[in-house]
């Protein structure tokens, strides 16, 4: 059974429960203990990124969907997967990718000349959130 977020997650919120799912325990005591070689794991973590991309690819071109009651064998389903091991590999690396998101991004305003930077982004985000909380207290 689904519950409802209460909150919205960030991405080291995300980094953080993928790698204690990775890690297969609480216990951060116990992250210093390694199941496998890290060679292997790192290999491991890549070739599940390609197999579900590949899954992606094919749910993408017959356009099976979320329905609402099952996600097997959906996009949403297979970008999950994708976004799965993409954060695993980071944490694999020990990149903190909320801090890369925001060196990349000034590299990429200069090189697609974009009007705004990041930070505006997110103050417009913000705003836009806090906007439908206002007006749904209202409504109350």
């Amino acid at each position: 059974m689904m519950k409802n977020n209460i909150e919205d997650m960030t991405l080291k919120e995300v980094q953080y429960l993928i790698k204690r799912i990775e890690k297969g325990t609480l216990d951060e005591s116990r992250d210093k203990e390694e199941s496998q070689p890290k060679k292997e794991n790192g290999q491991r973590l890549v070739l599940k990124l390609i197999e579900e991309f590949g899954e992606l690819a094919e749910n993408i071109r017959k356009n099976t969907r979320f329905d609402g009651q099952n996600i097997k064998g959906t996009i949403e389903e297979e970008a999950f997967d994708v976004f799965y091991y993409i954060i695993a590999i980071a944490n694999y690396y020990e990149i903190d990718l909320e801090k890369i998101f925001y060196i990349k991004d000034e590299l990429n305003k200069v090189k697609y000349e974009r009007e705004f930077s990041i930070y505006e982004a997110r103050e417009k985000w913000k705003n836009i959130i806090e906007n439908k909380k206002n007006k749904k207290e209202e409504g109350k």
